[in-house]
């Protein structure tokens, strides 16, 4: 990995002096991206792009989800950002609960800070990048008859597939992510009656929970079998009180 430079220093066009226009069009240009607001980069995907950039192989692209919406999907991302700079060893706590809110001014000074923290690390690859841009042209089409035409559709079928598997890979991935932090919520809670328990506090009402958390499925479907009888238990000797209720009555008549 890249060695970290020590320091942030000012570059020549003075971040703070930008806009946020001119702020968006350096990040669009940057990562080929089409944001059209400030707020729009507290998904964090921007950040581990142009991480990535900086420090090859410091964050898994694979893992960001690129068209993160949610405020937990942007968590996802800024917790990988701040894991690169981690292991990068900078001391910078990014505001994480702040900036996934996605308002205007937490997210603008973050990212002029991190217009500083690029051009420290990377001076001179926005130049670069730009001149990428430029020189970039469209690949002419080759006419190569029917075998050619065969080729170009199974290379677009292994894209697709491809695109699919990552798809699969990326839900498989939110999946066991979601699974992991409601077991790590369970646990808590598990410790929490425990120590409730042991400091003699509500022991009842913490053993009746514990009973619930240390379910098996078999016993939690025994248990509604058995409501699902008392109820009906209850609804039969309800309709017998009823029926006894207007025979009294009829002999009353």
């Amino acid at each position: 990995m890249t060695d970290l430079k020590p320091t942030v220093a000012l570059t020549s066009v003075n971040s703070e002096n930008m806009s946020r226009h001119q702020m968006l069009d350096w990040v669009n240009r940057m990562v080929n991206g089409q944001f059209r607001k400030v707020e729009e980069l507290s998904s964090g995907v921007a950040y581990c792009q142009m991480m990535e950039m900086i420090f090859p192989n410091c964050i898994n692209l694979k893992r960001v989800k690129m068209m993160a919406k949610l405020e937990h999907e942007s968590f996802h991302n800024m917790k990988l950002f701040q894991g690169a700079l981690t292991r990068l060893k900078l001391d910078k706590t990014i505001p994480v609960d702040r900036l996934i809110k996605g308002r205007f001014q937490d997210n603008f000074e973050f990212l002029q800070w991190f217009k500083k923290f690029f051009d420290s690390q990377a001076p001179g690859m926005e130049n670069m990048k730009s001149a990428a841009n430029v020189a970039q042209q469209p690949k002419p089409i080759k006419a190569g008859g029917y075998h050619a035409a065969n080729t170009a559709k199974d290379e677009c079928a292994k894209e697709n597939l491809q695109a699919v598997m990552e798809e699969l890979d990326q839900k498989t991935q939110d999946v066991l992510e979601t699974r992991d932090r409601a077991y790590e919520k369970l646990r808590q809670i598990e410790i929490l009656l425990t120590k409730t328990i042991q400091n003699n506090q509500h022991v009842a009402f913490c053993n009746r929970i514990c009973e619930v958390l240390y379910k098996t499925d078999d016993e939690q479907q025994k248990q509604e079998e058995n409501s699902e009888d008392e109820e009906q238990k209850e609804e039969i000797q309800l309709e017998q009180r009823q029926e006894q209720e207007d025979d009294i009555n009829m002999g009353m008549y």
